[in-house]
C-alpha cells in the first residue's frame, strides 16, 4: 500500500498525509484537529480501545500533523491492520 515504509526496528511507518486522506474517506469529508484525533484514538476492536499512533494524540498535535503531510510516523499494528482494510473502520 502506498504511503507505508519499514525502518530498521521493522516498525510499521506511514506519511501523515495518507493517513489524514484515510480519516477523510472514512469520515466523509476534511476532518477537523478535533475529528482527526478522535478518529486516532476511538477506535475499539473487540472491545479494548487502541490508539493509532499507539498512544492518545491532542487536537493540538493533529493540527500540528496537518502541517507536515510528508512526515512519516510510526503507526501501531492495530492502527496498520485498520488503515490496510478496504472498507475503512
Amino acid at each position: 500500500m502506498a504511503g507505508f515504509a519499514q525502518s530498521k526496528n521493522d516498525d510499521s511507518k506511514m506519511m501523515l498525509g495518507f493517513i489524514v486522506r484515510r480519516c477523510a474517506a472514512d469520515l466523509g469529508h476534511t476532518p477537523s484537529p478535533d475529528e482527526f484525533a478522535r478518529w486516532a484514538n476511538g477506535d475499539s476492536l473487540k472491545g479494548s480501545r487502541f490508539c493509532l499512533f499507539g498512544k492518545e494524540i491532542s487536537p493540538m498535535a493533529a493540527k500540528l500533523m496537518f502541517s507536515q503531510p510528508g512526515r512519516l510516523v510510526t503507526v501501531s499494528p492495530d492502527g496498520m491492520a485498520r488503515l490496510s482494510k478496504s472498507g475503512g473502520r
